[in-house]
């Protein structure tokens, strides 16, 4: 059975805007805000560094803490609550790469784990209780990585939290699990490639409502590419994949499935010596499993497009975009155009810069209005902006220190049951951190 009937108020609310966007497809969860640093220096930039634990593989460690302030801890539009929090992520990672981070040509293998604790520096009830423990896991393992024939396979895990939209209700909790198996065939010297890849999707939401998007997806993608020049080639890419759900509502009744299908072709590789092109544009359909309409018209043309640009050693500057559709928990589906800026600067080896910015516009297809399975359903329309700074400096080769800002921003059509007016979904987040770490 299809889920045609609307969540019930709060699971609305709880859908409204920000990271409960992020839902499973064929290819992935997508991203989702992150509270504090996306990401935190794993590795020194020094070539020393790494523990010598054989002679053939390294040990890499490090810890870091931050601490700032939230300044919309629940994504209110009228009524903001913010709070200082701090985070703190040890890490480490196992890998028979060398301290220039050369993988050998037989076998290779990395191995790593980030544990990340997060606290809220408040009294208030509703926010302390948002503290969360947020660990990810991952694996790779690659045999004959540089022969005609190759097989690899990559596991990864990991648990993420985020405070809901009504802050009686529980947290956003999500634990998505994904493996990965990849079969590579080189022949005359890797001028033809063919590349086969099989990738298992578990994602899973802890607490109710949101458990009825719990889904399992199974991906099947054949990339064949051909390099008429040294380091540029044509691709043609080809995937199928198929998504189910688990849970049912309380109606008895589960999401839409859906067997995505995307036939892309481009070039991968070198323009010049300074700039980069990963180009795919082609035909994209969910093929849902509903009464609905499916992904037609305008969603049959998919578009992944990224640029990346090196005027110098120390610079790197990137541009992409997307066009797509995506799973959803609210309805069955949204169709996305993102743009995205990445800009990278180092200075003198220790100190670097970066710069994110981030545009979608995300289309939600199927939200329904009535009990009635067959009844009518809605549309609605979010506009997300996203942009961040971070400076850090390493102190030492094994120290850093840094500072980071960031803000995001939503704004929605959609109303949803039982509220009068529009707007009730938008907000306004500012995030403001300060770090300092260490790692080898």
């Amino acid at each position: 059975m299809n889920l045609r009937i609307p969540f019930f108020s709060s699971l609305t609310i709880l859908l409204a805007a920000g990271s409960a966007w992020a839902q499973a497809s064929a290819d992935g969860p997508s991203v989702q805000v992150a509270i504090g640093y996306s990401g935190l220096p794993q590795r020194s930039p020094s070539q020393q560094s790494g523990v010598q634990v054989s002679d053939e593989t390294l040990l890499h460690i490090g810890v870091g803490a931050e601490v700032g302030y939230d300044s919309n801890v629940f994504y209110s539009k009228d009524d903001p609550r913010g709070s200082a929090t701090t985070r703190i992520v040890p890490f480490l990672e196992l890998t028979n790469a060398s301290r220039t981070g050369a993988a050998p040509s037989n076998v290779f293998f990395d191995l790593g784990a980030s544990l990340t604790y997060r606290e809220y520096l408040n009294n208030d009830p509703a926010i302390k209780s948002q503290r969360a423990f947020m660990p990810s896991v991952f694996g790779n393992l690659d045999i004959s990585r540089n022969q005609e024939i190759s097989f690899g396979i990559i596991e990864g895990f990991s648990r993420t939290e985020d405070p809901p939209y009504v802050e009686d209700q529980e947290p956003i909790t999500r634990d998505v699990n994904q493996a990965s198996a990849r079969l590579r065939w080189a022949p005359g010297g890797g001028r033809l490639a063919e590349v086969l890849t099989y990738t298992n999707t578990l994602d899973l939401f802890e607490h109710d409502p949101l458990k009825v998007a719990n889904s399992m997806s199974h991906l099947l993608t054949l990339d064949s590419s051909w390099k008429w020049l040294p380091k540029t080639a044509l691709v043609l890419q080809i995937s199928q994949g198929y998504t189910s759900y688990l849970n049912t509502n309380a109606a008895g009744e589960r999401k839409a499935s859906s067997l995505p299908l995307h036939v892309m072709a481009g070039v991968r590789g070198l323009i010049t010596a300074k700039l980069s092109v990963n180009l795919l544009v082609g035909y994209g359909n969910g093929f849902y499993d509903t009464i609905h309409a499916s992904t037609a018209g305008a969603g049959a043309f998919t578009v992944g497009a990224d640029l990346n640009y090196r005027p110098t050693i120390l610079t790197s500057i990137g541009l992409g975009y997307r066009r797509d559709f995506q799973n959803a928990v609210l309805g069955d589906f949204y169709y996305v155009d993102a743009v995205y800026l990445n800009v990278g600067q180092a200075i003198a080896g220790r100190l670097g810069f970066g710069l994110t910015a981030r545009y979608e516009s995300r289309s939600f297809q199927n939200i329904p209005l009535t009990i009635d399975p067959n009844g009518p359903v809605t549309s609605r329309h979010d506009n997300y902006f996203q942009v961040g700074a971070n400076l850090d400096y390493h102190i030492r080769e094994w120290t850093y220190a840094g500072v980071a800002y960031m803000v995001m921003d939503n704004s929605s059509d959609y109303v949803p049951p039982n509220m009068m007016a529009p707007g009730v979904v938008d907000y306004v987040k500012h995030l403001v951190f300060a770090r300092l770490g260490v790692t080898y």
